[in-house]
């Protein structure tokens, strides 16, 4: 998918799940929104946070951190967590992957259908009821590899 065509996207999705639920449609969602959406590389909120703070006078770090929050929350990004190293945010919410890099922490979209279907046992919790997963697939990238920073 054209990054520009992706990033109208989920303004658009934006835009009608505010109208829908009634929320406030602020310049600092759309425009944190839109920073997150143009990048592929699975931006820190502090990343995100520098990419706005130029454009958005007097935003504060709190602030974006919030409003990815609650991007989250309302199913438009997704968090991908990496045990040791900072949340990152993804503004695609498609099902896919991740490749994570141990070297440099970089993030990368991994898509293959054979992971979609891997058979989880129902009975993975009592009680609990699988709506959705993800793999986060640790490694190390071949930028590393060449560098010999594993």
């Amino acid at each position: 998918m054209e990054q520009r065509r992706f990033v109208n996207e989920k303004m658009q999705a934006l835009e009608n799940f505010c109208r829908q639920q009634g929320v406030p449609l602020t310049i600092q969602r759309r425009i944190i929104l839109e920073a997150l959406a143009s990048r592929k590389d699975h931006p820190t909120a502090d990343h995100i946070y520098d990419a706005v703070r130029g454009v958005i006078k007097g935003v504060s770090r709190t602030t974006v951190y919030r409003v990815l929050e609650t991007f989250v929350r309302l199913g438009i990004v997704a968090k991908v967590s990496n045990p040791q190293a900072k949340a990152r945010f993804d503004a695609d919410t498609e099902r896919h992957h991740h490749l994570i890099c141990t070297g440099c922490d970089a993030v990368v979209d991994c898509r293959d259908e054979r992971l979609n279907g891997i058979d989880l046992p129902s009975d993975i919790h009592a009680g609990f009821e699988i709506r959705d997963f993800s793999l986060a697939i640790t490694g190390i990238c071949s930028s590393c590899r060449k560098n010999n920073m594993h």
